[in-house]
């Protein structure tokens, strides 16, 4: 059993997001594109606004396809269920995978969306990648080697104070569809809070260095575990905790933020939690 270096991890996980990502943009292109000409197939999952198309299971399908040509032998977590049957038991390593991140944006023609590759080794991350094809985005990071943007050391913000921090955040919708207005409601006052439907952009604005920091409810490790090494790698910090603890794909609370404001916010998210 092979034992691979961060860097290495990295260059695996850059080739599989490049190819996901690749395949998304040009299903976007041949459907909403100036030229397009074919259709969308959408299907729904647990409820009604819970989507799936036939391109994220070609996506997640290419890039669980080229990693296994490197490491046969390792683990997955997916988004689209199946992929914990592969590899063997007895490895260290697991890959997280969201293949389309932010579904709904792509579904409706929106740019704002992306491929996430992670993986980690005996639960500590190892390399991360978040691939947005269409903004062209690429962010990359290795443990203990740093994070890049497209080639670019990345910058944090350095606001102070929660007041007057800029966050993202998936509340905003489920507290319109009356899952955690009580939640919402209590919230800290800050800067702004947005809402972009996916959580690559959400923590990429974030590495951007437009906005400080970002928090969830219910959101799945595949959505943000690359972006937490991202952050991390960078100076930021996260913390996430599953809400079903022995399910490795329930929903988290999560935050992952600058380093400044990183202690504020964890004490709204998990001392008020009402989850």
């Amino acid at each position: 059993m092979s034992d691979p270096a961060p860097e290495t991890l990295l260059e695996v996980a850059k080739q599989a997001a490049a190819a996901g990502a690749e395949l998304l943009a040009k299903k976007h292109r041949s459907v909403f594109g100036e030229a397009g000409t074919e259709s969308l197939k959408v299907d729904t999952k647990s409820s009604s606004t819970d989507f799936v198309t036939e391109s994220d299971r070609a996506a997640q399908e290419s890039i669980i396809t080229l990693i296994q040509t490197h490491f046969p032998d390792h683990r997955f977590i997916a988004e689209e269920e199946g992929a914990e049957q592969l590899g063997t038991v007895a490895s260290p390593y697991e890959w997280i995978i969201d293949p389309l991140d932010g579904t709904t944006n792509f579904i409706h023609g929106k740019e704002n969306f992306g491929t996430i590759v992670a993986v980690q080794k005996e639960g500590v991350l190892q390399a991360g990648v978040m691939s947005l094809p269409l903004l062209r985005q690429e962010f990359l990071a290795a443990k203990g080697k740093g994070a890049t943007i497209n080639g670019k050391p990345i910058v944090l913000r350095n606001t102070k104070n929660l007041d007057d921090a800029i966050l993202a955040s998936n509340i905003m919708r489920r507290a319109k569809e009356g899952e955690d207005g009580a939640w919402y409601a209590s919230m800290p006052r800050c800067g702004s809070l947005e809402n972009y439907g996916c959580a690559a952009q959400e923590i990429g604005e974030v590495l951007l260095g437009s906005n400080d920091g970002t928090f969830f409810h219910g959101i799945r490790l595949w959505d943000i575990a690359a972006g937490c090494l991202l952050l991390q790698e960078a100076g930021g910090k996260y913390r996430y905790e599953f809400l079903e603890p022995e399910n490795k794909r329930s929903g988290l609370l999560a935050v992952a933020s600058t380093a400044p404001i990183f202690e504020e916010l964890c004490d709204f998210v998990f001392e008020k939690k009402l989850a």
